[in-house]
């Protein structure tokens, strides 16, 4: 059982965690409202790739990672930060090597997917001070993008 003061640590954790993740994956779906701008997608997703880069190693070096409770989760959300940080990485690179719409869609829906599993551990694991600014710029690179994709399913 935990204590009071570990219980209301733990209920914070939660509350910071379903904050930032649901931040992170609002409004990162939408209809295609703008037409393909080649230049302005490429640097939104360079803003998109800087802010999730070193996310995984952010995570796996903090002191939650050190928690044995914690550790099958933080695995879980450390892949998954890990996946996001490749194909942001992949997005950017296509799209700089001029690669358009059709060829980054997939890219693009990965990245749509990735946020829908992350959704899924909400009050599992804390968005620390480290963690929530990176995920937030993130969420606002998606959802400049988002104008400029066909709509995904969330």
């Amino acid at each position: 059982m935990l204590s009071g003061t570990q219980g209301v640590a733990m209920s914070r954790f939660a509350v910071a965690v379903s904050v930032t993740l649901a931040l992170l994956v609002a409004g990162s779906a939408g209809a295609q409202t703008e037409k393909w701008n080649q230049q302005k997608v490429t640097a939104l997703s360079g803003e998109l790739m800087n802010s999730v880069q070193n996310l995984q190693t952010d995570l796996e070096n903090s002191s939650q990672a050190m928690d044995p409770m914690m550790e099958d989760t933080v695995a879980q959300v450390s892949d998954a930060l890990g996946i996001l940080e490749f194909e942001a990485i992949h997005l950017n690179a296509m799209l700089t090597s001029g690669k358009g719409l059709k060829k980054t869609l997939p890219a693009y829906k990965r990245l749509q997917e990735i946020h829908s599993e992350l959704m899924g551990y909400q009050g599992q694991i804390a968005i620390t001070a480290f963690l929530s600014p990176p995920l937030t710029k993130a969420k606002t690179a998606l959802t400049k993008l988002a104008p400029y994709y066909p709509p995904q399913p969330l």
